[in-house]
């Protein structure tokens, strides 16, 4: 964590985890809470900016996309947004989070699925693009531990 926060630039919170293979694609631009987990092979494509909460997990081969092209404008101009994680959001394996969206407190995205809007707070959503499958308790305390075996 040293690393991050000192050669990088990131702001994390205490007992935050950034496991290997985590991959980036710029210095600082990155916040972190207390006690999130990135786990293996993880894409933060920070150029836009991310900021996650606290006792966030993100899933093994997420992606979290802050730019993209814009299809519609004839010289295929860039665009860039941040992406906002608040505390207590839990992101399956395989997940791509799109430019601009906000996962708002508590909510779960499924395996596998790509969000393209902002999720409603502690709501589940699933599939491509991710719709509202279900919800999640609304009194979410839990404090994540997480002491990877190689850090």
């Amino acid at each position: 964590m040293y690393y991050y926060r000192r050669f990088m630039g990131f702001a994390l919170g205490s007992g935050s985890n950034i496991l290997m293979e985590v991959r980036f694609r710029c210095r600082q631009q990155l916040t972190i809470g207390e006690r999130s987990v990135i786990n293996e092979r993880v894409l933060i494509d920070n150029r836009g900016g991310v900021s996650i909460g606290s006792d966030v997990s993100i899933s093994m081969d997420t992606q979290l996309i802050t730019a993209d092209h814009d299809l519609q404008d004839p010289t295929f101009g860039g665009r860039v947004a941040g992406i906002t994680i608040h505390n207590h959001v839990f992101i399956g394996a395989r997940a791509m989070i799109l430019p601009g969206v906000t996962l708002n407190e508590g909510s779960a995205v499924a395996a596998g699925s790509i969000v393209t809007k902002d999720v409603e707070p502690y709501a589940i959503v699933a599939g491509t693009p991710a719709k509202k499958i279900g919800e999640r308790p609304r009194d979410l305390s839990y404090q994540l531990s997480y002491y990877p075996l190689f850090e």
